[in-house]
């Protein structure tokens, strides 16, 4: 029924994680079997309307009223509008924090206020339907503290009891790759979410779960650049961390086969810390960093 539908309305999109839409723009129905699915509003008329309800179910999502800081991420990441400047100030950085509610009939306006109640000042929220949607964190690198996302998760269990499940994605600092960061993030949401049914999952601790399965050529990029981002051309620095993994993090043995001091590769090593924010003295970060520098070898 669905490819007779798009025969028609060439428009018609399923819920899917690996494709994001503005759902503003869509008349959203449920099929017999619960499959979600949008056409563009403007691709129909008032007869369409009534032909459409009269077989499907009308899927109401109401999402709250957007700020104009809302409205200027909307036309970036659903339209690629690459004319929208989101920052004149180069020491503006963002990540996106995927989340996922357990309970559709959720209002999203409820959660919203809830979210701006537990941040310092208001973050950009955005829903891809009535239960999934993106925290959009701008910082300034100047000593901002981050909220706890772990403290987040408890608080908002106890007041909706409902599941709440997030995905911390990596900071980035250019605006022409926030569509394609947006989309990575959330892709790799709906992967790990597979594996791992913690509540909040950091991209750092996804990396074994990603690599489980085949990987394009794309997200390898997509990975590697989000594991190593600055340091990604430091060839130098890269091997001094892989060969430090590799001698079970001890410093003495991995300076030995670098033929330097033990004070030089310990200022290697904490300048990737400093510049990745991923911490490889610790078995997580030392992981993922690993299993990635492999990948990046390998291509």
């Amino acid at each position: 029924m669905i490819e007779k539908l798009r025969q028609v309305f060439p428009s018609l999109v399923e819920e899917n994680p690996d494709k994001s839409v503005d759902p503003q723009q869509y008349l959203w129905f449920s099929t017999n079997d619960n499959k979600v699915i949008g056409i563009l509003e403007e691709e129909t008329n008032e007869k369409d309307k009534i032909l459409l309800e009269s077989f499907l179910t009308p899927y109401n999502f109401h999402q709250p009223p957007v700020t104009s800081r809302e409205e200027q991420w909307i036309k970036v990441l659903f339209h690629n509008d690459s004319s929208i400047d989101l920052s004149n100030d180069q020491s503006l950085h963002y990540r996106f924090v995927y989340f996922s509610l357990s309970d559709d009939m959720m209002d999203p306006t409820s959660f919203t206020e809830a979210i701006h109640g537990l941040f310092p000042s208001r973050v950009p929220i955005i829903w891809e339907n009535s239960h999934e949607g993106v925290i959009i964190e701008e910082y300034k690198y100047s000593g901002d503290e981050l909220v706890s996302y772990h403290d987040i998760i408890d608080v908002l269990m106890s007041d909706f009891y409902m599941k709440v499940h997030i995905y911390i994605g990596p900071y980035i600092n250019n605006i022409a790759l926030a569509q394609k960061y947006y989309n990575w993030v959330k892709q790799c949401y709906h992967k790990v979410i597979r594996y791992d049914k913690r509540a909040v999952i950091h991209y750092v601790q996804a990396v074994p779960y990603l690599i489980l399965e085949p990987l394009d050529e794309q997200a390898v990029s997509n990975l590697i650049e989000s594991v190593f981002q600055e340091t990604l051309q430091e060839e130098e620095l890269l091997q001094t961390i892989q060969i430090f993994l590799e001698c079970n993090s001890n410093a003495t043995l991995a300076a030995k086969k670098l033929f330097m001091h033990r004070n030089s590769l310990q200022y290697r090593v904490d300048k990737f810390i400093e510049k990745t924010g991923i911490d490889v003295k610790q078995f997580e970060g030392a992981l993922s960093v690993y299993l990635t520098l492999l990948l990046k070898n390998k291509y």
